[in-house]
């Protein structure tokens, strides 16, 4: 035999049909009118008996209302995306009318080693080495293809100190830098121009000696300095040759 409770629509059908003979027999014992409280109480003694909660008996029976239904959550209100700038609402960007000139890549060369820096830049880059040829026209047994002017600063009483830098126009560039590449020399774009150099030690001495090439246009500086670290040559004598 089944012992467990009616629920459902079972149980709906159940409470209906003992409300109805609860309230046929109340009338048959007690034909004169009673008060509804007694009723109530009847009814909710035999929903007690049975082991429903008096909260869904009396939801069951229509004695006790059941709760208000929730209104419907309110539908968000769809608000239109704003408008997609067209051109003539977008920033404006001022742009250039006329291709703007490009730098001068002929260099001028110095015509002499005072010259090669800006006077204000001589006393700190070089201090007080002396300058072996002014002029910069004695080239000896170093000269480079297209050498036009040669500058050494150089204490006699030093073996390997000293700086010296050399200017002038490039027969073959591309060969001039794959040399160069091929040497050990580390090359990129730098100022308009192709920058290459190279740090090896002065043996037997400890000390470093960096090589700096640097062509731009149709001119070409070497740099070369032994234990004479600088600071901002480069760009004194790009200053001087290009402006």
């Amino acid at each position: 035999m089944n012992t467990e409770p009616p629920t459902g629509d079972d149980l709906q059908q159940m409470l209906v049909t003992m409300k109805q003979h609860v309230l046929t027999r109340a009338e048959l014992d007690h034909p004169t009118p009673r008060r509804r409280g007694r009723r109530a109480g009847i009814v909710i003694g035999i929903i007690a008996v049975l082991g429903i909660g008096a909260t869904s008996g009396g939801v069951a029976l229509g004695m006790i209302p059941q709760p208000f239904t929730a209104a419907p959550a309110p539908s968000p209100t769809m608000t239109e995306p704003p408008e997609t700038p067209t051109r003539s609402s977008a920033p404006v960007v001022n742009e250039p009318t006329t291709t703007p000139t490009p730098e001068s890549s002929a260099g001028v060369i110095p015509s002499d080693c005072h010259s090669l820096v800006p006077a204000s830049e001589y006393g700190r880059l070089f201090g007080g080495t002396p300058l072996q040829d002014p002029a910069g026209t004695d080239f000896g047994n170093g000269s480079l293809p297209g050498q036009a002017l040669w500058c050494i600063w150089h204490d006699p009483g030093a073996d390997v100190s000293g700086i010296d830098i050399s200017l002038g126009t490039p027969t073959d560039q591309p060969a001039m830098e794959q040399r160069l590449v091929d040497s050990g020399y580390a090359c990129s774009d730098r100022d308009g121009g192709r920058f290459c150099q190279l740090t090896t030690m002065a043996d037997p001495y400890p000390v470093e000696t960096t090589v700096t090439y640097f062509v731009r246009g149709s001119t070409w500086v070497r740099i070369g300095q032994t234990n004479a670290p600088t600071n901002g040559l480069l760009a004194a004598i790009e200053q001087q040759v290009w402006g």
